[in-house]
């Protein structure tokens, strides 16, 4: 009987040492056992033995399970940490993306590019460009480097190069009635120049340059030719009165200017010295010829050249402002000036003829 309930004592102690065991590694492993509560109606109180055996195993279960639960909590704390820094950088800053350049590029690059950012093409805008590409992006709405959602659309601005419009045809208008129609062409009237034209009317236009129905940039300027209209030949009135003068210049065509002041020349006072369109020069119908009337020749005294050789007497009068004739008298005895038609000190007449002869019998 002793033996017996020994066996059946060791059996208990065996079977409560394994599941203290097990109690204590599901505590380390599963981290869900508690601390030992007080002893149930159940539960059969440990022997001296059983103390031995469950004691050690079991605090050490306590002390895992405790350093478990720390390093769970510090690794929630870090987690909650990453989440919350997560969340502020997404709102702040990792819900947007900025604009790529793509001023320069083609439309299918750029479009390309923008799509590799996250961003779409909500649009397609074509300018003219006198300076950009056709085809090459020249702008973008945001504009590069702006800061927009990652799923913002963009639009592109696409150059369409110069724009070219026709030089329209002004031939046959008046010079005002053409620069009104290159402004309305959306053209520069340019540089205007006259020239004289029987089949056109005076001050009506020509021709222009570029001609008519050639392609041109907006805004550049085109030259107009204007007609002077048929040419008109300027008649010769110096020496005439100033009436018969005006009577040839207006019957011509030509309007009559008379100026203000008068002037020597060898033309008799009150005739026409000078005028300022030269005798069969071409001038347009209605332009003005301006008259000077003549005060008379001015008075030069007459230097001395007898006893001068024949050229230096010539060239002493001729710088007085005279004519020079030369007479040699005969038989020809020498080169040297006998006598001279204007004696010298008197006054003669600027422009008249003195007569020089030389020696001779």
């Amino acid at each position: 009987m002793k033996r017996s309930h020994r066996r059946d004592r060791k059996k208990k102690l065996i079977a409560y040492g394994v599941s203290t065991a097990v109690v204590a590694g599901a505590a380390i492993t599963g981290l869900a056992v508690a601390s030992p509560g007080p002893a149930t109606a159940n539960t059969k109180p440990a022997g001296p033995g059983s103390a031995l055996q469950a004691g050690v195993p079991a605090r050490r279960a306590r002390f895992v399970l405790n350093g478990r639960r720390g390093l769970i909590a510090a690794v929630v704390a870090v987690l909650l940490v990453l989440g919350v820094g997560a969340g502020v950088w997404y709102i702040n800053s990792g819900q947007f993306t900025h604009v790529p350049a793509v001023i320069g590029q083609s439309e299918s690059a750029a479009k390309k590019r923008l799509e590799d950012a996250g961003l779409s093409v909500k649009k397609v805008d074509r300018r003219y460009s006198d300076t950009v590409k056709r085809g090459t992006v020249i702008q973008t709405d945001p504009e590069t480097g702006a800061r927009v959602r990652g799923n913002a659309s963009v639009t592109v601005v696409v150059s369409r190069g110069p724009e070219m419009v026709k030089v329209p045809d002004v031939g046959g208008k008046s010079l005002d009635d053409a620069k009104k129609a290159l402004a309305a062409a959306g053209l520069t009237p340019g540089a205007v120049t006259e020239e004289f034209n029987e089949d056109t009317d005076q001050g009506s236009v020509i021709s222009t340059a570029p001609a008519a129905g050639a392609p041109r940039r907006a805004d550049t300027a085109v030259a107009l030719v204007v007609s002077k209209g048929a040419p008109v030949e300027v008649p010769g009135v110096v020496g005439d009165s100033v009436e018969d003068a005006t009577s040839a210049l207006k019957d011509a065509g030509l309007e009559v200017r008379i100026a203000p002041e008068q002037v020597n020349s060898p033309q008799e006072a009150g005739s026409i010295a000078a005028q300022s369109a030269a005798e069969s020069s071409s001038l347009a119908k209605g332009d003005t010829v301006t008259l000077t009337v003549s005060k008379g020749p001015r008075m030069v005294t007459v230097p001395k050249v007898t006893g001068e050789k024949t050229d230096d007497a010539r060239k002493d009068l001729e710088k007085a402002g005279f004519k020079v004739k030369v007479d040699h008298g005969f038989p020809f005895l020498s080169d040297e000036i006998a006598s001279q038609s204007v004696e010298a000190g008197s006054q003669a007449p600027e422009g008249s003829t003195i007569t020089i002869k030389t020696k001779g019998l």
